[in-house]
């Protein structure tokens, strides 16, 4: 693994605010380039990812090896084509409950036996359902790591869906269900979902009631039959493995799983909503306003993706950003606050989100779209640019300390086709990005004049003032 050079007055914040340990100094200051005041080494500049062998499994299953052997460990991981979006119409929550219970029992062992196998062998094994795919993982000790992906094997090609399972994950749901009535970032988050996907399946963001009483073991049997199948989706393995061993590993546990290509969904991404509109959701007797602030942005394709990764960082992305140290710092409106772009192959959005004290609301949601304005209008100063743009650098270099995280990028990179260098040129193209980007991506991208706004809170002290941020529109805890 290559060792990055890194001046430690570049990277002491990042290191600081994420846990990293610290970093050795270079032994001279030469080739070291002045941004403002920050310095960044040409060195980190000149990023080369550690290439991964590639190898095609018998069962047609595609395979990136990053060899490392730092740390005596093995990681392996896997896209399966699951996911919300493969729903059967009507019954969201199906992939959800076929992941949860894959791993509750096989043709030979129990969940508490495969509870205790997990533990004993210190190994960590999961199996999860996102939106448009789905993963599975495992990872151990070298010396572990063949009993570890035995056991997945078994899950994998062996489960039960035991009904008695199934009866318990349906009855901790529906109490799940209630109890998020009362869940402020429960009730906001569905309700974004619903405003910005009304038309398809990406608006459900959990199982409904109503789905709860058709969702079968059937159901799961079938999901599983189908979508739980080497498809030709990537998979990877890290850490200390040669890829011969891993070759020989993984046909020995997974030659025998068999599949065939799985066409992915396919959603348009929506445009921008054009009118802003304010969705309240009443919270009665609520002492705090949940604001979400949001409408459609890039998908992760977009060639805005880095500048509106430099922007957000600007914006709303850590402790020194602006939404933080304004509206917590200086006006002590919030704990917390913060916003993002949400951006795959299927979601294409940007959201900014704080819980303020009830009697805030109307100021802090003010300062929130104020700050909106000021990024939109106004170029960002030197410093605060070179300061956003070198904690990303830093930040992206430090990750690849681990071969993991070395894989999840070449992961990415094979999944969405970029080009063969995208990482390796990644820290030029951030620090290639400019004051006038910054502007024209925010002004793009960063809702203004039609913000979607979403407020949950006391009805009786917010409703007449939510109407100075446009037209409001009640929505009941329970339509969610």
């Amino acid at each position: 693994m290559m060792k990055p050079i890194v001046l430690s007055l570049l990277i002491a914040a990042t290191a600081a605010a994420q846990g990293a340990p610290p970093q050795q100094q270079p032994q001279s200051l030469a080739g070291v380039v002045r941004l403002n005041r920050a310095p960044i080494s040409n060195e980190v500049l000149r990023v080369k990812l550690p290439r991964p062998v590639e190898r095609t499994l018998s069962n047609g299953i595609k395979l990136l090896i990053v060899e490392s052997h730092r740390v005596p460990t093995i990681t392996f991981r896997m896209s399966i084509p699951s996911g919300d979006l493969r729903d059967p119409e009507g019954m969201p929550g199906v992939s959800d409950a076929t992941s949860a219970l894959i791993r509750l029992g096989t043709k030979t062992r129990s969940s508490k036996d495969i509870a205790e196998a997990v533990a004993e062998l210190g190994a960590t094994l999961s199996i999860n359902s996102g939106s448009d795919s789905g993963s599975l993982s495992v990872s151990a000790l070298s010396e572990n790591f063949d009993a570890a992906l035995a056991l997945l094997t078994d899950v994998l090609l062996n489960p039960t869906f035991p009904q008695d399972e199934l009866d318990k994950w349906k009855t901790r749901q529906r109490s799940n269900l209630e109890a998020a009535k009362s869940q402020p970032g429960f009730l906001a988050n569905d309700q974004l979902y619903k405003v910005l996907y009304p038309n398809d399946a990406r608006h459900f963001t959990h199982p409904t009631l109503d789905s709860l009483t058709k969702i079968t073991r059937d159901s799961l049997v079938e999901h599983y039959k189908t979508y739980y199948v080497p498809s030709g989706e990537w998979a990877g393995i890290s850490g200390d493995i040669t890829p011969a061993a891993a070759v020989a590993k993984l046909e020995k546990a997974l030659g025998a799983w068999k599949g065939g290509p799985i066409k992915h969904p396919t959603l348009p991404m929506p445009a921008p909503i054009a009118e802003k509109k304010v969705y309240m959701i009443p919270r009665p007797n609520s002492v705090q306003t949940l604001l979400m602030v949001a409408n459609h942005a890039i998908d992760r394709a977009s060639p805005d993706y880095i500048a509106c990764t430099v922007m957000n960082r600007v914006l709303g992305s850590g402790p020194s950003s602006r939404l933080f140290r304004i509206i917590r710092e200086e006006k002590g409106y919030t704990y917390g606050v913060g916003s993002g772009f949400s951006a795959s192959k299927t979601l294409n959005h940007f959201a900014a989100n704080t819980s303020v004290r009830t009697e805030v609301t109307e100021p802090a949601l003010a300062e929130l779209l104020n700050q909106f304005k000021a990024i939109r209008e106004t170029p960002v100063p030197v410093g605060e640019l070179a300061d956003a743009k070198n904690a990303i650098v830093a930040g992206f270099v430090l990750g690849l300390e681990s071969s993991g995280s070395v894989l999840s990028q070449w992961l990415q990179q094979r999944e969405y086709g970029f080009p063969e260098d995208y990482w390796d040129t990644f820290p030029q193209k951030v620090m290639a990005v400019t004051a006038e980007d910054v502007q024209r991506v925010a002004a793009k991208y960063v809702p203004l004049d039609n913000v979607q706004v979403i407020a949950v809170g006391d009805a009786t002290k917010i409703a007449e003032l939510l109407k100075k941020f446009g037209p409001v529109e009640t929505i009941s805890p329970d339509a969610n």
